[in-house]
């Protein structure tokens, strides 16, 4: 079954406390970049590099642990799940399933697999921008929740055989430079 995002999720786009750069500190609350994101080889956000004075919160929007993020510019339609508690600033959409016959994490694979389609309809000259209201009314395919639950458990193992796979070839690769080394 087709659904829009905005009928199984509550998309809300992060806002900015202007001029940004009275807000950023040393300390503070987390404050999320699209670097931040993409830096990181895994699904979570566990640290940004930047944060925001206490005063600057009330004119971003605050994202809990476990929340879905998506980038809406510079590198758009990269979701992530945060680890951390932070704000987040308008270059992301902050994700939450509101029906529950979507499992969120089957919706972070889903929205890996349709970046590239998402990507298509931003628009921009110098940066690539998703509009909130493309991604609201993007339509994806809605099985029922087992079946989300089994493609998320497919994927899940897929991707650790492909990291145990990766760590033996690093170490394959170590060793063998080795045996040529002290040949």
């Amino acid at each position: 079954m087709l659904v829009k995002l905005k009928d199984v999720c509550s998309i809300r786009r992060g806002s900015s406390p202007r001029p940004i750069q009275n807000y950023l500190s040393n300390v503070g609350m987390p404050w999320v970049k699209i670097s931040d994101a993409t830096k990181s080889n895994t699904r979570f956000i566990n640290s940004t590099e930047q944060y925001i004075k206490e005063d600057g919160i009330r004119n971003s929007v605050v994202v809990n642990t476990g929340d879905l993020i998506l980038s809406n510019s510079a590198t758009p339609g990269l979701p992530k799940f945060m680890s951390i508690k932070a704000c987040i600033h308008d270059g992301w959409l902050l994700i939450d399933v509101i029906d529950k016959r979507l499992n969120k994490m089957f919706l972070y694979y889903n929205l890996l697999c349709i970046q590239k389609q998402l990507t298509q309809k931003a628009n921009g000259s110098v940066f690539l921008n998703l509009k909130t209201d493309i991604v609201k009314d993007f339509e994806i395919n809605l099985p029922d929740i087992e079946t989300q639950s089994h493609i998320v458990n497919i994927n899940y193992h897929c991707l650790v055989f492909v990291a145990v796979w990766h760590q033996f070839l690093y170490l394959l690769r170590i060793g063998l430079l080795i045996r040529v080394l002290t040949f």
